[in-house]
């Protein structure tokens, strides 16, 4: 056995984050990650010859810790460039009838689609007139109605209509958080918008003050040259400070005498299917410590902690997330320096009987959302998102992917100018943040506190998303320190 001054079982951001708080708190932590590359769902790779992010690009800046965390580290920050776009499957309003259907509106002012002006422009285009008007009722009819909404479509609905919810907040929060914005818990997705309904008796005057409150210009920031190179910067600082990540490890248990914490862990290895978590191989080895964070996925997280009786997690069935896919594409096309759809365009959900004419849930005009990962390259980067919760998971292809983005962006692409291009999948991704969820994740927390020395983090238990996670692992990491 190796006495730990503390052990991290995973690598992704949260992991990540709270083995930094334990290094710079002065202690020497030991992280333990399966896989070959730490990070987790923020990872980049070369495509067409330029580094690009192939999961998480960005961070919500209403967490100022993630943009403070990047500063300390030497990184960069910057601000999206271009305007956000949705696509509605409905004929342009005013178009003749045998006109073709689906066209492209700019994205209003808002949170998580909610407007904060409903004398928006923007927003006459996307309402009908009888969804705008039912919107508007919301400026008079005091806080109470929905006030006791757990979930944003519950919240939406009482207070604007269906219409936004089906036509604003569906495509926006849901493209977001890829589930339906009735698997979402307010207070995670948006936290403080229920507080300013009650503050502000309108949700459409909650959500300017919400926008007010937060940092000014974009709602989210990213590391310059991509967010990827975060995770790289963790591992060389916890390096600098005398903290260890050693990859390719399989926890296979831990156990707690006293106060002291064993765990129990492998070499990995490949899973017979490439896609499956490694497996452990080999002679295990055992290190021991009196702080421990677990860090892993909320799967793999309950499998471990399933061993401790007192923690009552054999039961918990997480929310199942989507099955999502990108394509990820790098082509030379001079028409796309203007970027006619800006940064991206968020797809509305197709109704009933409508005709389709795209498969895509998304798209991000990469390149010019961030022009400096790509800059004098002459190159443009689309990755173009497939998958929404509950619906079987289109397989794409490059093929597929361009059509879908020549329709979204109006231009037809040639395939013929595709320098490079990458097919990701996300099987089971962003397990939704559910009241019930929500509600497990308080009990357990309440449980922590009879295993001393013991912590958990990670977006299915902070949280989704850099701004949940990455300030609920520092705290964490420096209550154990203490």
């Amino acid at each position: 056995m190796t006495e730990r001054d503390a052990i991290v079982i995973g690598g992704g951001i949260g992991g990540l984050q709270a083995a930094h708080t334990f290094a710079r708190a002065g202690l020497a932590p030991l992280l333990l990650e399966s896989r070959g590359t730490p990070g987790g769902l923020v990872f980049g790779a070369p495509v067409g010859g330029v580094w690009v992010d192939l999961g998480a690009e960005s961070f919500a800046k209403r967490s100022r810790e993630v943009a403070a965390l990047c500063a300390e580290l030497g990184l960069e920050t910057v601000d999206p460039a271009g305007g956000s776009w949705v696509w509605s499957h409905r004929r342009r309003p005013g178009s003749p009838d045998d006109a073709t259907p689906g066209h492209a509106i700019r994205i209003p002012h808002g949170v998580l689609g909610i407007p904060t002006d409903l004398d928006d422009p923007i927003v006459a285009q996307i309402l009908s007139p009888e969804g705008l008007a039912r919107a508007r009722a919301d400026l008079t009819m005091g806080a109470g109605p929905g006030a006791g909404a757990e979930d944003l479509a519950s919240l939406v609905e009482a207070r604007l209509g269906r219409e936004v919810l089906d036509r604003l907040v569906d495509p926006i929060a849901g493209g977001v958080h890829s589930a339906h914005p009735s698997r979402l818990a307010v207070d995670v997705v948006s936290p403080g918008l229920r507080a300013a309904l009650t503050q502000e008796g309108s949700l459409v005057r909650a959500a300017a003050a919400v926008r007010a409150a937060a940092p000014e210009g974009a709602v989210v920031s990213s590391a310059s040259g991509g967010l990827f190179t975060l995770p790289r910067a963790l591992v060389s600082r916890i390096d600098e400070l005398g903290g260890s990540v050693a990859t390719r490890r399989v926890v296979t248990g831990i156990a707690r005498e006293g106060e002291v914490w064993s765990v129990t862990h492998h070499e990995a290895g490949r899973a017979p299917n490439p896609a499956d978590p490694p497996v452990p191989v080999g002679e295990p080895q055992v290190d021991t410590t009196t702080r421990l964070v677990v860090a892993l996925d909320g799967r793999a997280a309950l499998s471990l902690l399933g061993s401790l009786d007192s923690l009552g997690v054999s039961d918990w069935e997480l929310p199942r997330g989507a099955d999502l896919a990108q394509v990820c594409v790098v082509l030379a096309d001079p028409r796309l320096d203007a970027g006619p759809r800006g940064s991206g365009l968020l797809v509305t959900p197709l109704d009933e009987g409508a005709p389709r004419r795209v498969q895509a849930k998304a798209i991000t005009h990469y390149s010019i959302k961030w022009p400096r990962v790509v800059a004098g390259t002459g190159l443009h980067v689309l990755r173009v998102s497939y998958g929404r919760a509950g619906i079987p998971t289109p397989e794409p292809t490059l093929a597929d992917a361009l059509a879908d983005a020549s329709v979204l962006l109006g231009v037809e692409l040639d395939p013929a100018s595709v320098a490079g291009h990458a097919v990701v999948h996300f099987p089971n991704s962003l397990p939704p943040q559910t009241p019930e969820h929500r509600a497990r994740v308080a009990d357990l927390t309440a449980r922590l506190a009879q295993e001393p020395g013991l912590a958990i983090t990670g977006a299915w238990f902070a949280g989704t998303g850099l701004a949940a996670v990455i300030p609920h692992a520092t705290r964490v990491a420096e209550e154990l320190a203490r």
